[in-house]
């Protein structure tokens, strides 16, 4: 199924190049649109929704739906964790653009959007995060304007969005408290200082918001986060082994780039330990010393998400916001210090793991 969507993105793509006077016409056109649909769907404005969607269009009214299903999830999460988005930025970064007729272009396009937000509990600082979304647009212009008419993606927030009450803890809610945030060193230093660099598309990585190119990128074919995630581990220091490694066909062992294999895997080497699991009340629950297990994260630890009896992604802890408030990295979507639980459910059990990084790289294992 991956192979297929893959395979249509690139029939959907191909076509002649964009004339080169309108190029300039699709970026202003493209970030103004997507600007203003971010921040109706962040404020849940329908009314601001509608100015940008194309009116009398069945697609473009299914596309205004699911907005409106984001929307609902990013406000009853906010509530819930008694915090409040301020603002958001967006660039659009075009990789590739196919006329259909004057009036109507197909985009293949990163939207990289900035958040900021504060606590409305402890010193309630203004904090911020990136977040970096793959999409393929249709804009059609009606009537001298331009509209968006269709808006595929991959969904971070794709996670029981329809629920009323999906983000609410059955029982309890988040309260973090303030954490002072120790510089990583060793391999967490080495591990978090390559996930910065090549986290991707979201507002604050590095590499001019490209993937490292050694390796493949499969946001299109089943989701990057388990290979990004073996990366990180590997620029942490941890040698390559038969059952864990990239090899030069752009691909990766199904520890590499499988999500649950690679749990499995680092288990089973002793290169992590899963200390705490559960749903967000369970590993809120404070233990003996008043501590809870999300307060025993240390930047450069791993997350994994499980749903539907399966690791569905991973994670990398890049430390606390100015509230204590645990921040992650991750690719599919692309993430920059967002909030670790941002994009998730009730449903969903949260696996927490210490990573035993070396002091200084392994040697290089046999790979048979």
């Amino acid at each position: 199924m991956v192979q297929l969507l893959g395979l249509a993105l690139a029939s959907w793509l191909l076509s002649s190049k964009t004339p080169p006077s309108r190029a300039a016409e699709i970026q202003t056109m493209a970030t103004d649109l997507v600007q203003r649909q971010d921040e109706a769907t962040m404020r849940g404005d329908l009314h601001a929704l509608h100015q940008v969607l194309l009116p009398n269009s069945k697609i473009s009214e299914q596309v205004g739906k699911k907005a409106m299903q984001r929307s609902a999830y990013m406000q009853d999460w906010a509530r819930a964790r008694k915090i409040q988005f301020d603002s958001v930025t967006v660039h659009v970064r075009i990789d590739r653009a196919r006329w259909v007729s004057p009036d109507e272009v197909k985009v293949a396009a990163a939207d990289q959007a900035r958040y900021g937000y504060h606590h409305l509990t402890g010193n309630e600082s203004r904090a911020w995060f990136g977040l970096g979304v793959m999409h393929r647009y249709v804009f059609e212009e009606d009537k001298g304007r331009w509209y968006i008419k269709d808006d595929t993606f991959i969904d971070p927030l794709n996670q029981d969005t329809r629920l009323k009450g999906a983000a609410v803890p059955a029982v309890i809610q988040v309260k973090p408290e303030s954490r002072t945030e120790r510089p990583p060193n060793g391999g967490a230093a080495r591990a978090l200082e390559y996930a910065k660099t090549y986290c991707g598309a979201a507002p604050g990585c590095g590499h001019n918001n490209r993937y490292n190119p050694h390796y493949a990128d499969f946001n299109w074919n089943g989701g990057d986060c388990s290979n990004f995630i073996s990366q990180v581990l590997r620029a942490g220091g941890f040698a390559e082994t038969s059952q864990w490694s990239w090899n030069t066909e752009d691909d990766g062992t199904a520890a590499w780039v499988n999500a649950t294999r690679l749990a499995q895997y680092l288990r089973r080497s002793g290169r992590v330990s899963l200390y705490a699991s559960g749903t967000l009340p369970e590993i809120l629950k404070p233990g003996a010393a008043g501590q809870t297990a999300l307060d025993q994260l240390r930047p450069g630890d791993l997350i994994g998400y499980f749903e539907t009896g399966r690791v569905v992604h991973f994670a990398v802890v890049a430390g606390f916001d100015p509230d204590g408030y645990p921040v992650v990295m991750s690719h599919s979507a692309d993430r920059y210090r967002e909030p670790w639980d941002l994009g998730w459910d009730r449903t969903t059990r949260f696996l927490l793991y210490h990573v035993h990084y070396p002091a200084q790289p392994m040697k290089a294992e046999p790979i048979w």
